[in-house]
């Protein structure tokens, strides 16, 4: 796993909000993080962004790591360590069944293939760091919190995502106007979402590129099987995780619509709104992904199609080279068989040969018989369809004198058993 610009595995990055003794937002590094102690120290409002390695890998670990965000125990179990996506939210009430908390935790995945170095889609920075394979998985899981207090507490973690996406969800939030409004227990989730977007939209494109080149190279048929089926696999498990993501952001979508309505006396009606407006942006944006991505399927199926038609034209070639073969050496081996009858004696003490006077029985039977077949077989290729239809008349015409006469039969058979009328005294 690349750590972009980390120095140890244990390394965090931070992303800290505007406050009293800072006006914009802030990077800074916990070099050696190590929960549950590291996390009294982050700030109340902050981005932490954690690669996969410094993810706890036992299951205990990452329970006392995902207490501190208030998310349930299972979580931190294999299966949702390793599922292709889901969404949770979980929700704390005062006795006067107000908010005062609020959690959140949802995982989409992103595949990324090495970038094409020939004519690529995008001047983007490399993804795939793995020298062993062609590919990366990037599992990003992302847990929020919200509190509600005198400085509400709103923070989110962030793992397993690519190196550079704190970097570039830092440049975003300096470039918000108005900045994010914590007040509202999703303020963190838009722009994390919209980097998630990005990357999907990159790996798209990049299973694509490759996809085009065989297209434009038209490989020869023996070579393009495996390639295909290399970006096969990847396209697929790329239109599978965006259906996922598409899921995971309409439950935030349901979730985000239940909250806003609990806590609508705390927000402006235009703020609410925009902030719903913007998630079903969201969501549109991954359906559209995933039909690019479904698009990408479909154009190795038919680059797959063409190569087995390639396959049966180049069968086709074989079979018309080997009837030219046929030709040639026919006329050969015709005269060969020919002058090897008996309508030709060759004398051991003669230095001539002899030819029958009956030699014309040979032509007078084989022309008529070759024309005979050709003629037939002509006839079939033309009028097969009508000949097959002729003989299914013929065959309905016969069966159906068949069931006249059986039919005649029987009414013969009972009107002689009718007994005959009565005669009169």
């Amino acid at each position: 796993m690349n750590l972009g610009p980390m120095t140890s595995t244990r390394a965090v990055t931070v992303l800290e909000a505007p406050s009293g003794q800072t006006s914009e937002w802030a990077e800074s590094m916990i070099k050696d993080f190590r929960a549950p102690e590291s996390l009294n120290n982050i700030p109340k409002q902050a981005y932490l962004f954690m690669t996969r390695k410094a993810y706890p890998r036992s299951a205990d670990s990452r329970e006392k790591l995902l207490e501190h965000f208030n998310v349930p125990a299972y979580v931190a179990n294999q299966t949702c360590f390793e599922v292709n996506g889901f969404f949770g939210s979980r929700s704390t009430y005062d006795d006067e069944k107000k908010l005062v908390s609020y959690t959140t935790w949802f995982r989409i995945l992103v595949k990324m293939i090495r970038k094409e170095s020939r004519d690529p889609h995008d001047d983007g920075p490399e993804y795939a760091m793995n020298p062993e394979k062609d590919y990366q998985w990037y599992e990003t899981t992302i847990f929020t919190r919200w509190d509600r207090g005198p400085v509400n507490r709103c923070q989110a973690l962030v793992v397993d995502a690519p190196s550079d996406c704190a970097g570039d969800l830092l440049k975003a939030l300096k470039k918000q106007k108005y900045g994010l409004n914590f007040q509202d227990p999703f303020a963190m989730h838009a722009l994390l979402i919209d980097q998630l977007a990005t990357y999907c939209d990159v790996s798209v494109w990049r299973i694509r590129d490759p996809v085009r080149n065989i297209e434009k190279a038209r490989m020869r048929t023996g070579e393009i099987f495996g390639a295909i089926h290399e970006i096969s696999r990847h396209a697929i498990h790329s239109s599978e995780v965006l259906e996922a993501g598409v899921d995971t952001l309409k439950e935030l979508h349901r979730c985000q619509i239940a909250v806003h309505n609990k806590i609508a006396d705390e927000l402006k009606e235009t703020y609410t709104q925009q902030a719903r407006e913007y998630t079903e942006f969201q969501i549109t944006l991954l359906k559209n992904l995933k039909l690019r991505a479904d698009s990408n399927r479909e154009r190795l199926k038919n680059e797959i199609n063409l190569a087995y038609n390639n396959i049966t034209r180049q069968d086709n070639t074989v079979l018309k080279s080997i009837a030219l073969l046929t030709m040639i050496f026919l006329p050969a081996t015709f005269i060969s068989s020919f002058f090897s009858t008996t309508f030709f004696s060759y004398g051991e003490t003669r230095d001539d040969w002899q030819v029958s006077d009956d030699q014309w029985v040979y032509w007078a039977t084989t022309i008529p018989a070759t024309l005979f077949i050709i003629l037939c077989w002509w006839i079939w290729l033309t009028w097969a369809d009508k000949i097959l239809n002729f003989f299914t008349l013929i065959q309905n015409w016969v069966e159906s004198l068949f069931q006249k006469q059986k039919q005649h039969e029987v009414e013969h058979q009972t009107f002689n058993t009718i007994p005959p009328p009565p005669t009169s005294n």
